[in-house]
């Protein structure tokens, strides 16, 4: 038996390209989205964890939190989506008589900005729309998404 099909960790370290659905339909972009165990993921996992560590032992003494060290603890959650994404890429539906011929690339804007494939991008992408959050999440959570596909040739 070849369990080559249950690998998904290589998947997980690369991303795979995946359809973004908002609100129930499907859009005309993908996201690459990395798994949550893969080796960028989990690099960011620990280096939060020591930020939330070093920030519990400058509070020991102190019960507020500052309105820094919230921002700064909030934002982080707009980080953990944003190292799960890998690339976006936009498609053109070409349709000829209501049914779809081809899809051709095409670049994915928000208010104007092209949404390139850099983390400051993403992040605006996130923090303009955060469904995207929640799919990014649920995507990079579940392994049955970065399972291996066989070769089509």
């Amino acid at each position: 038996m070849d369990l080559n099909k249950f690998v998904t960790q290589e998947n997980s370290d690369n991303g795979v390209w995946t359809p973004v659905v908002l609100y129930g339909k499907q859009q005309d972009f993908d996201l690459k989205i990395l798994g949550d165990d893969s080796d960028t993921v989990q690099k960011h996992g620990r280096e939060s964890l020591k930020k939330m560590k070093l920030t519990a032992k400058t509070l020991k003494g102190n019960n507020e939190l500052d309105d820094e060290t919230i921002d700064g603890l909030l934002e982080s959650n707009t980080d953990a989506v944003v190292v799960r994404i890998a690339g976006i890429r936009g498609w053109k539906i070409v349709s000829e008589k209501g049914k779809e011929v081809s899809r051709e690339p095409e670049p994915v804007t928000l208010n104007g900005v092209e949404i390139t494939n850099d983390a400051k991008s993403y992040k605006l992408l996130v923090e303009k729309i955060p469904d995207i959050k929640d799919f990014v999440l649920k995507t990079a959570r579940d392994r049955t998404n970065f399972l291996s596909k066989p070769s089509v040739n």
